[in-house]
This record gives C-alpha cells, sequence and structure tokens, in this order.
C-alpha cells in the first residue's frame, strides 16, 4: 500500500436523449449467475495493477429507453395522478407540509427507488437512477415529467412564500430572478428546474454558505449565473436548470460518455460540500472570459473549446459538464499534457499518454478545488489493509464526510464518492452506498467493495497506519505509475 502526497462557439443545446452513438462500443463486463467469491471477483494480478479511471457506462451506448427511463416514466406518472387528486388547486383539503413537499420533489428530482431490482455487473444495487438534468421532458409540455414538475412547482406556493421571508428583500430578489429564468426556458420553462430551486429553499441550503474562492453565497452564485454577460453560443437557460438540478440532486451529476469518472466525482463531491463553489466555477468558466481562479488562489482553469466541430457532434453531458468537465481534465494533468476532449485523452508532443486520471492528478486536482492537501493510499489489498481501508471510511463518513475512492471496474479503473457505510436489517450483511458518477445511487456489500478497492482519498490528517507504506509493488507486473480513473 502506497501513499501519495501530490504536489502543489457553442452549437444550440444538444438534444435531449438518452440516446448517443459512439464511434466504438466497449463490451460491459459480465456477471456470473452464481455469486463468485471475493478471489474470484479479483484477481491479485488486478487488484495489484493500479488503474485509471475510465469507466463509462455501457447504457450509454444502447438506443432507445432504458430500463431506469421505464420505471422513472412509470413513478413520475403515479406522482402526477397524485398531484391531480391532493393538489391544493385541486381540492386539498389541508395544506401540504414541508416534509410532504420535499418527498414528492425528491422522488421526482431523484428518480424511482429501484432497490432490490437491479443488480449492476460489479455486484452493486442501484437504489436510485436519477433522469439526466438536460432530459428533453423538463420542457416538453407535453410529458408527464414537466406536468407533474409543474403541478407541484404550483401546489409548493404557500411554503415557497413563507420560506422566503427567511430572506432579506434584496435575498428574495436574487431568487425570483433565478426562478423566472427557469420558467422562461424554451419552449415551455422548465418546472423540473424550478421544483429543484424550490427544493433548495425549503431546505434551507438557500441563501447558503459562502464559496471556498469568495465571491458569494450559493443565492449570489446563481444570480451572477442568471445575469451575467455569458461566451458566445453558451445557452443561459439550459445552463442555469441543468446547475439548480445538480445542485438539488448531487447523484444526477453524470459523466455519460466520457472517461471522466474522477472528475466528476470531484464535482459531485464539492456540490456536497461546498454548492457555492461549484457555481462559482461553472460562471466562471461560462463567463465571457471563459476562465476562473480556483479556491487554491493559484490555478487559473480555463474553457476549453466548445462546439460540434471540436467535439464532433453533440455532447450529450449536461451544459455544465460539458464545461467543467475537460476543465478539470486539464488541471488534474498538471499543464505537462494536453487533455483533448474530443477523444477523450491526454496528449504530449501530439502523442496519446492515457486516458481517464491517475490517483496523483485527481490529489492534483482535489487539493486546487478544495484549497487543501490531499492523501492517497494506493495499492490496497489484503485483509489487514482492507480493514484499515474500510474503519478509515466508516469514520470519515460517520463524521458527515464524503471519500472518493479508486475501484477495479469491469477492464478498467473507476472513481465513485462513498457516503456511507451500513447493515442489512434483513442479512445482518454490511455495506456500502456510494454516489456513482453515471448518475446514480448504489449500495454494495462490503467485501465485494473490498475486493475492488485499490485508492483512497483523504485529508492529510486522516490517516492510516505508515507500516508497509513504501514496499514493492506486490506484482511483479505492476507498474510504478499509479492507476487512473475515470
Amino acid at each position: 500500500m502506497t501513499r501519495i502526497s501530490s504536489t502543489g462557439s457553442t452549437p444550440p443545446r444538444a438534444s435531449r436523449s438518452e440516446t448517443s452513438v459512439p464511434v466504438a462500443q466497449p463490451k460491459p463486463e459480465v456477471r456470473n449467475a452464481v455469486v463468485a467469491s471475493q478471489d474470484s471477483f479479483s484477481r491479485p494480478t488486478q487488484k495489484g495493477l493500479e488503474r485509471a479511471a475510465v469507466a463509462i457506462n455501457p447504457d450509454e451506448f444502447v438506443p432507445g429507453p432504458t430500463r431506469r427511463d421505464v420505471y422513472n416514466d412509470l413513478d413520475v406518472q403515479k406522482l402526477r395522478q397524485q398531484s391531480n387528486v391532493k393538489s391544493f388547486h385541486e381540492g386539498e383539503t389541508t395544506p401540504r407540509t414541508r416534509e410532504d413537499a420535499l418527498a414528492n420533489a425528491d422522488r421526482l428530482l431523484g428518480g424511482a427507488d429501484f432497490l432490490r431490482f437491479r443488480e449492476t455487473a460489479q455486484g452493486a444495487t442501484i437504489l436510485r437512477d436519477a433522469k439526466d438534468v438536460n432530459d428533453a421532458a423538463d420542457t416538453d409540455p407535453t410529458s408527464a415529467r414537466h406536468q407533474a414538475a409543474l403541478a407541484e412547482v404550483e401546489a409548493n406556493t404557500a411554503l415557497e412564500q413563507e420560506a422566503l421571508q427567511n430572506l432579506s428583500p434584496e435575498e428574495q430578489q436574487q431568487y425570483q430572478a433565478v426562478r423566472d429564468g427557469l420558467m422562461a426556458v424554451a419552449p415551455a420553462g422548465d418546472p423540473v428546474a424550478a421544483l429543484a430551486l424550490q427544493k433548495l429553499l425549503l431546505e434551507g441550503k438557500l441563501p447558503g454558505a459562502e464559496a471556498i474562492g469568495g465571491e458569494g453565497n450559493l443565492l449570489d452564485q446563481l444570480h451572477t449565473l442568471q445575469t451575467q454577460e455569458l461566451g458566445e453560443g453558451i445557452d443561459r437557460g439550459a445552463l442555469l436548470s441543468d446547475v439548480v438540478q445538480e445542485l438539488a440532486t448531487p447523484e444526477s451529476v453524470n459523466q455519460r460518455n466520457k472517461g471522466t469518472c474522477a472528475a466528476t466525482a470531484a464535482s459531485i463531491q464539492l456540490i456536497l460540500e461546498n454548492p457555492a463553489e461549484y457555481v462559482r466555477l461553472v460562471a466562471g468558466l461560462a463567463s465571457a472570459s471563459g476562465e476562473v481562479t480556483l479556491a487554491d488562489g493559484k490555478t487559473v482553469m480555463k474553457r476549453e473549446e466548445l462546439g460540434a466541430e471540436v467535439k464532433d457532434g453533440e455532447d450529450v453531458r449536461s451544459e455544465s459538464q460539458e464545461l467543467i468537465a475537460p476543465a478539470f481534465m486539464e488541471v488534474a494533468n498538471g499543464g505537462e499534457l494536453d487533455y483533448q476532449d474530443k477523444p477523450d485523452a491526454h496528449y504530449i508532443d501530439g502523442k496519446e499518454t492515457h486516458s481517464g486520471l491517475y490517483p496523483v492528478e485527481f490529489d492534483r486536482l482535489a487539493e486546487a478545488v478544495f484549497d487543501r492537501k490531499v492523501d492517497t493510499v494506493s495499492g490496497i489489498g489484503g485483509p489487514e489493509e482492507e480493514a484499515e481501508a474500510w474503519d478509515l471510511i466508516q469514520e470519515r463518513t460517520a463524521a458527515g464526510e464524503t471519500v472518493a475512492v479508486g475501484m477495479t471496474w469491469s477492464t478498467g479503473g473507476h472513481q465513485v464518492v462513498v457516503t456511507g457505510t451500513g447493515v442489512d436489517p434483513e442479512t445482518g450483511a454490511e455495506f456500502v452506498e456510494y454516489t456513482n458518477p453515471w448518475g446514480r445511487t448504489e449500495r454494495m456489500p462490503k467485501d465485494e467493495f473490498l475486493s475492488r478497492l485499490n485508492s483512497m482519498h483523504t485529508r492529510p490528517e486522516e490517516k492510516v497506519k505508515e507500516k508497509d507504506l513504501d514496499r514493492a509493488p506486490r506484482h511483479p507486473e505492476a507498474p510504478d505509475r499509479i492507476s487512473r480513473t475515470g
């Protein structure tokens, strides 16, 4: 186990569709019907080798609606039917409570509760699989999703007005400007995003804390995004809509068809820890200047080239991820390499070096974004090291923090954000819960998780035992360079 400390014009909005056409379709990992042992899931030669995080959801390359779409659409239709019956404007006998409003908003924004319904090829269970924040149904007045969200927004009016009384007159004006911007999105407004904004308000997250890099709190940053001058061709309404939904439902942040899982994981952690900073960075990249200084005060992050010609077609990611993911990848490689978004790879002197990010590159990014040192424990393997890693993850998540981890995933590496651990009340089995940057929440059995765990990124004061940190690689074929994640 090795510890590494790192050193210091856009096209019209992409079609809101689940279908994307890849250049080449990767083969998804196939899980055996019989639950295999820990060793069979993670061969020593695989676990010892540290890999870059580059895994992409195979569903991104499957045309037509996915099971996620079917489940979510059915659930939204149920929600719409309930709204027709219970809406205050349609005869609701008792005013709805804040808890009711938040539960309905969470259900629509976060996706149907799959619980036990879907097992992944990696042995995890998908708990929730949110619709993409740029889904076409959001702005389609004929869709059940649009209609259900609109009914919820209207039913929440009294609660919304009550919550606004806790804000100053200036803050109320900022909120209204953002709300108006969301409801002005063509062709018929985006009530899904407006519902997400209401959710933030009712949860008490507005006006919010100051951004790490300064320049105001969360509401200030959203208002800036709504009012500032933007770079040529950037769609303000679409960008604002996507950002607000990502803030309200962090698990909806999705790398889509790019191997940027580590950069996307950093976005998820930033939204969970300091959402105002996430908006500040997106707003800076979307501005006329196209650049923003990160929280470390010295790293200037610049907008990568946009446009259909540059990207070889429309980008299926959210407007915000289209801006921030490639910029994060460029920060992570330290300036020695050139990340190119179209081929989704790093280059030096015109030659491709790798895709995704190695843990040391993720550390460089995290230190600049969060303005703090990051420790990486890599090459985790064996019962003792896995037990130490598990204890640290439990300690950190119990304290309300998240832990970014690199895992063995199919034929490459993958990075996820661990948010908690627990025990199944029915079986007594321990599990880990994490946000997968494929836009969903998953739960994985402890043993399966530890068999795949390769690296862990924590604050410097959160240390595991120092023994064996400088040993040689556990397998003779293991490279000196640590594995990438994506």
